[in-house]
Parts: structure tokens; sequence; C-alpha cells
């Protein structure tokens, strides 16, 4: 059965961009694609980087996920599974070019540049999170930037319009 996302917001494009970004998330997209696979399996073959992949992948909704039975006999533990959700993507998308300049310019942030500002914010908001306008105004960004930036960390969330850590 083909499942397709579609994509109708601009800010969606920009974890869409990063999803792919290194042949790491690229492989696991492939794996989960094709079969149900434990988070330890994927540890296992690509290491820590392939369960952030993961990770980012349940983040924008790309998998389903599901946890296993163990045997209590063997000791085993509960592990979680991931299956990609969708097969194909459609992308209908109209903004202006100041908005998609702007997520472009989200998207392609250098990893290190991007890294620091995700650990500023997140050091900024707190346990408790702060209103989005507050932050943008804090950083001196739109609010557009903040929402992408937001889309594309693996650390922080919008939770209406509260920037908060992601638990």
């Amino acid at each position: 059965m083909m499942r397709v996302k579609v994509v109708n917001d601009s800010i969606d494009l920009i974890p869409l961009l990063r999803a792919f970004e290194d042949d790491v998330r690229k492989n696991v997209f492939n794996e989960i694609s094709n079969d149900w696979k434990t988070s330890s399996e994927i540890k296992e073959k690509y290491g820590e980087k392939g369960v952030e992949a993961l990770e980012f992948f349940e983040k924008i909704k790309l998998v389903e996920t599901k946890w296993t039975t163990p045997n209590p006999k063997t000791g085993e533990r509960p592990d979680k599974m991931y299956r990609s959700f969708y097969s194909a993507f459609n992308i209908n998308i109209s903004c202006s070019v100041n908005e998609i300049s702007e997520i472009f310019t989200v998207a392609s942030l250098d990893c290190d540049k991007f890294k620091r500002l995700e650990d500023e914010i997140y050091e900024y908001i707190g346990e408790n999170g702060r209103f989005g306008n507050d932050v943008a105004e804090h950083f001196n960004i739109t609010t557009l930037a903040l929402k992408g930036i937001v889309k594309r960390s693996g650390k922080l969330v919008f939770r209406g319009l509260r920037v908060e850590r992601l638990k």
C-alpha cells in the first residue's frame, strides 16, 4: 500500500530536507522502508547516529513505531521497533521569495553553527520553556526562522506558542 506524505506548509520542508542529509540517515530510512527494525538492530549496524536518525524520523512523523514483546524467560527487555510510514511525498507549496529564502537558509545552516544556536536556545528556554516570540526577539531572528530551527532540532519542540525542550 502506498502512503503519501503531503507537505503543504513551507516550514515542513526544513526537516524533510534534513531527513536524508547523510548516508547514515539515508541507509537507516531505506532499511525501515522494507521492514520493521528494532532500535537495537539499527544501533548495532549504524551506531548512535542510527538511533538519532530514528528519533529524528519519529519527531517529524516519518515512521510508525511499536514495542516488541520480550520473552521473560530469556530476560529480554522491550525494544522499540520502527517502520517508515510513507513511501512517497507530495509537495505543494506557495510562499513568498523572502519566506523560501529564510527556509533554505535555516535548512542549509552549517551543522556546527546550527548546533551552537540550538544549544544556546536550549539553555535560554530553560526547563519551563519560553514563548516563541520572546525567543526569536532574544536571538534577533524571525519567528519563521525560529520555527524552522525548532523543526530541524532534535532537542526542541513547539507546544502551542511556547518553545520547549523535547522530553
